[in-house]
């Protein structure tokens, strides 16, 4: 089982609608690979936890690099793991512009403005964490 995780800044506003329609295609594609995770948007940043067989994941990963609706795609982990974290999720989502940000553990005020590819390369493992922090939440 492998685990990718990545942040990205959307390249256009994604209305709700937009990021419904987003949704709804990874779901269909991550449950015809068996790929699960969860997928955050906030302040025009995604974040995502993708999780699967190794070659399924890097495939899709792949595709996400060259979708032009995102830029400054930034890998924040690659690892071998023993479980998922989100095994009932093809892709679970939460807009944070929605969502009162002080019921999670260990909030930052990076949710609150949009990231450089360079800060989320320095702040990679606040990422990890605050992403890690949405399986208690739910």
């Amino acid at each position: 089982m492998f685990r990718l995780i990545y942040a990205s800044a959307a390249t256009i506003e994604f209305s709700e609608s937009k990021l419904m329609q987003l949704l709804g295609k990874a779901r269909a594609h991550n449950a015809g690979n068996n790929i699960s995770g969860l997928l955050l948007y906030a302040k025009g940043n995604f974040f995502q936890i993708l999780e699967g067989e190794q070659q399924a994941v890097e495939r899709l990963y792949c595709q996400i690099q060259q979708d032009d609706r995102h830029t400054s795609v930034v890998v924040l982990e690659r690892s071998e793991i023993t479980k998922r974290v989100f095994p009932d999720w093809s892709m679970g989502f939460k807009n944070l512009e929605h969502f009162d940000k002080q019921e999670l553990r260990g909030y930052n005020d990076f949710l609150d403005r949009k990231l450089s590819a360079k800060e989320f390369g320095e702040m990679g493992s606040d990422i990890i964490y605050m992403i890690e922090q949405f399986k208690s939440v739910w």
